[in-house]
């Protein structure tokens, strides 16, 4: 039987997604196509219908040990930074109102510290499953 015959497993689907959303961030891809292509790939049953969703992009090259140059901000994955720049910027105009009238009770603390307990557990899980997926796949 034939490589393209083989029913693909979660795990090939996963990789391409990865790959799909490398496109995406290059922009290689737009928003739609990402999502288009999203949805064919766990559409997918083969290897031989996989490989035509990636088939017009390049071959993505593993960045084992490579520095991005000075503060490696490739370890925060971009959806912890969307997630959490709503926090910070709520979070500061909560605080500078708070110092604007008056300095009294800090009220901030309870829309601040909720929300910022809500992020940081999918945060942290998200992160540390990355990791371990990072580590088996054998990217460090």
């Amino acid at each position: 039987m034939s490589a393209e015959n083989l029913r693909a497993s979660d795990a090939d689907r996963e990789k391409i997604v990865d790959r799909l959303r490398v496109a995406m961030d290059e922009g290689r891809l737009t928003l739609h196509e990402f999502d288009s292509r999203l949805q064919d790939v766990y559409a997918a049953k083969t290897h031989g219908e996989l490989a035509p969703i990636v088939s017009d992009l390049p071959a993505q090259r593993p960045s084992k040990g490579v520095s991005t140059g000075s503060g490696d901000t490739s370890t925060i994955p971009t959806w912890v930074k969307i997630m959490w720049t709503p926090w910070v910027f709520v979070n500061i105009l909560m605080v500078v109102i708070w110092l604007a009238t008056g300095m009294g009770y800090f009220w901030p603390f309870w829309v601040a510290v909720p929300w910022g307990l809500a992020l940081f557990i999918p945060t942290f899980i998200g992160i540390t499953v990355n990791r371990d997926n990072r580590r088996r796949d054998g990217y460090t």
